[in-house]
């Protein structure tokens, strides 16, 4: 590659191997693609695939594949996407090697497993909140590598870095769309792999769709009230990064964390779940462990992560879980945040209304 990169992919997973191949092959771009492991370099720029993360999809030639962190640092917009247990070790690596000019884009959807930090929050200690932005929605990694259209969304408290962003990995197939929720749109990306471990139980138990239907629905609840609590915006969780991104996690053959919770509940162990993977992350894992912390410190009703953690953690059977869901009290389905969220929804509707009627009796009459 001639010159600096335009664009440093920081970890050669399935979802950076994606977004280093479609902004090279679609959008154009000069991309360094970095992984710590020289071996691992040698094998993908022998074969141009990374067979362990993303086999079947060819790496363009324009991708430089790299060990040398610095190298891809000389890029001036870096996409962190890096499991989440380890961006607070990455970062603290990294950051003395930072510019001013240095823009991150976090494409982790998880939260640190030790306090529940958002990986946003992480990377504005480092280079400035107005100048990080984070990436999420309905985004199956392999889809979007083989060139299947696909939304996403790129959220940050600037504008005009949610903008860059949104045009630096936009492509014909790879619709970006700007949020300024960044709280909602990170909270909505890791917690939705909770619903998804269940969601995956539900079909190696063969519950059936009503029962997913259900358990996703309520799970969105879950969701809508942690983020809620962080002060996100109510509408974040019925768009692309909520709700869009919730089902294609908990629907896709793809998902990870779909593939763990069905795993479990057709008898394999955690560690023999693990051993399956083959080194790859299932984000859901560590994120129940740090939601059922934070959402106990917040006295936020989460019966979905507190089952889900007693599961994982304290070896509960997968049906005793999903008996004491369903044993829960009865009450009313749009019940505390939701229904606040609901009652200002049809405020906010009926006072548009009431404008458009209004500039419409006072427009004269040809």
């Amino acid at each position: 590659m001639n010159g600096a990169p335009e664009v440093g992919v920081l970890q050669a997973g399935s979802w950076g191997t994606t977004l280093a191949t479609i902004l090279a092959r679609d959008g154009g771009r000069r991309v360094a693609l970095w992984t710590r492991d020289p071996k691992q370099v040698e094998e993908m720029a022998a074969r141009r695939e990374n067979r362990r993360y993303l086999s079947g999809v060819r790496i363009p030639d324009a991708v430089e594949l790299t060990a040398d962190l610095a190298r891809a640092l000389e890029a001036p917009d870096l996409i962190v996407a890096v499991p989440a247990e380890g961006v607070r070790a990455f970062r603290e690596r990294v950051a003395p090697l930072l510019r001013p000019g240095h823009r991150v884009l976090s494409a982790t959807k998880g939260l640190a497993p030790d306090d529940g930090t958002r990986m946003s929050v992480l990377w504005s200690e480092a280079v400035g909140a107005e100048r990080v932005a984070v990436l999420s929605g309905p985004n199956i990694s392999r889809e979007i590598a083989a060139g299947l259209p696909s939304p996403t969304v790129v959220a940050s408290t600037s504008p005009e870095t949610a903008r860059h962003f949104q045009e630096l990995i936009g492509t014909p197939m790879f619709r970006a769309y700007t949020n300024d929720d960044v709280v909602g749109v990170e909270v909505c990306g890791a917690l939705k792999n909770i619903v998804a471990l269940g969601a995956g139980a539900i079909d190696g138990m063969g519950y059936g769709d009503n029962a997913k239907a259900g358990f996703m629905t309520r799970g969105l609840a879950e969701i809508a009230r942690f983020a809620f609590a962080l002060g996100a915006n109510p509408l974040t969780t019925a768009g692309l990064a909520g709700f869009g991104d919730l089902i294609a996690t908990c629907m896709s053959k793809h998902s990870r964390n779909r593939l763990v919770g069905e795993l479990l509940a057709r008898g394999s162990s955690l560690e023999q779940v693990r051993e399956r993977l083959g080194g790859q992350v299932a984000e859901g894992i560590g994120t129940t462990e740090a939601t059922h912390a934070a959402a106990a410190r917040m006295h936020v009703t989460m019966p979905i992560a507190e089952q889900t953690y007693l599961v994982l953690f304290s070896r509960k059977p997968i049906r005793s879980a999903m008996r004491d869901l369903m044993d829960r009290e009865r009450g009313e389905e749009i019940a505390g945040p939701l229904a606040d969220v609901a009652r200002l929804v049809a405020q906010l509707a009926a006072a548009r209304q009431g404008e458009e009627r209004s500039t419409a009796t006072a427009r004269p009459r040809p």
